[in-house]
């Protein structure tokens, strides 16, 4: 399979960072914009209804377009690299909002298919 390239476009990955404010409570800030080419298409189909449910109107699949590899960390975590592009579970992507705002969109799922399959679900 390969990825047809009309269906492509530009989106932007904002890395996410766990912050904790002045009384200890623990929230996400985004890093810096980088941009991403990728095809997205809503979810649909009975293995992610089944999974998603009342929320599969604010899901999306993504295919990520580029070779990446694929590193843990020494805590565990996986990160997929596509040169100086790092994308982790948690992490934003701008779909319908310009790339300097925050996130409409986090990263839930990631598969590590020919392409890099990822599902997004809406902030």
């Amino acid at each position: 399979m390969r990825l047809k390239r009309n269906r492509l476009k530009e989106y932007h990955h904002r890395p996410a960072m766990q912050k904790k404010d002045n009384e200890g409570n623990s929230y996400t800030e985004y890093g810096e914009t980088k941009p991403i080419i990728a095809e997205v298409w809503p979810a649909g189909g009975k293995l992610q209804a089944e999974m998603y449910g009342q929320r599969l109107s604010y899901i999306r699949n993504c295919h990520v377009d580029g070779e990446y590899k694929i590193q843990t960390d020494a805590k565990g975590k996986v990160s997929y690299l596509f040169g100086t592009l790092v994308i982790r579970e948690g992490d934003g992507i701008c779909l319908d909002v310009p790339g300097e705002s925050d996130p409409d969109y986090k990263i839930i799922a990631i598969h590590p298919y020919r392409y890099l399959y990822m599902e997004l679900e809406k902030l």
